[in-house]
């Protein structure tokens, strides 16, 4: 089991006991601590304080597998993806007055190729297009905002866990042999495994800028670390060559600029109340 998966348990531990320690945003947005969790929190969940996004962004480049050439003079290929998309959306609710809980969805695409990995600059390797790698995920987060949920300008950071999906559509790429004629193969396939399945923690930090009382808009950063397809008893494989590296886990990071609308109207918390002169 890769080490991500261990991380799973306390992460979900996590999320269920930050509503415990937190200063809270109640229904009607009044309290500033939370008095009785059931009352204050749960409550929350079913209050105004909800919001729908859509997001997009890009996704950079990871590499999966590294291949000895058939050819062992030529040197070593990797299989690289380059940069993609991805788009979205999902819901949140603010139940506390810093603290909110978001679950979305992003699909994201990106080509395959085949990369020369000698280390002196030389692309003689080079295998270009050669598939495209797709993906669903599911994410489920908690948001910390630095302040007010409502605030016009607001950093924030997000602790979550994520299903993903992977599909890969298989393309022919024709090779030129240095005799021969030129012949149509596959050099990535999903070899029977349908569509490999990871569970994994993410990250996320951003910015939140409200333009009105009802929309807002969010540029952030999503960092999760996931399963490599390309590994594993039920996996995609490579087939330019020998394998010299197929790691375990790969680290992925995606740039999503984000609308949100807001339902209901930003509550402030009450101030204290003044004392009252004895007579």
């Amino acid at each position: 089991m890769s080490k991500s998966r261990w991380l799973v348990a306390p992460l979900i531990c996590s999320l269920v006991a930050m509503p415990t320690i937190s200063n809270a945003q109640v229904a009607d947005s009044t309290k500033e601590e939370a008095k009785d969790f059931v009352h204050d929190v749960l409550r929350g969940l079913l209050g105004p304080n909800r919001n729908v996004f859509v997001q997009g962004g890009v996704t950079p480049g990871d590499r999966y597998v590294l291949q000895q050439a058939v050819n062992t003079i030529d040197g070593q290929r990797a299989l690289r993806s380059s940069v993609g998309y991805n788009v979205g959306g999902g819901v949140g609710v603010d139940i506390l007055l810093h603290t909110g809980i978001r679950a979305s969805y992003s699909f994201s695409s990106r080509n395959l190729n085949f990369k020369t990995d000698n280390g002196n600059g030389s692309n003689v390797l080079d295998i270009d297009d050669v598939g495209r790698l797709k993906s669903h995920t599911a994410m489920l987060e908690a948001m910390r905002y630095m302040l007010p949920a409502r605030a016009t300008i607001n950093p924030y950071g997000t602790l979550g866990i994520q299903t993903t999906w992977w599909v890969l559509d298989e393309k022919s790429v024709t090779i030129v042999p240095a005799t021969g004629a030129p012949t149509n193969v596959l050099l990535v396939t999903s070899n029977g495994a349908g569509t490999p399945f990871s569970i994994s923690p993410l990250f996320s930090f951003g910015v939140q800028v409200k333009a009105s009382e009802k929309f807002s808009a969010r540029v952030e950063a999503t960092l999760a670390s996931g399963h490599n397809p390309f590994t594993g008893k039920s996996s995609f494989r490579a087939l330019s060559g020998p394998t010299i590296d197929e790691p375990t886990d790969i680290n992925r990071t995606d740039f999503r600029l984000a609308a949100v609308y807001h339902f209901g109207k930003p509550g402030m918390p009450k101030p204290a109340g003044l004392p009252v002169a004895k007579k």
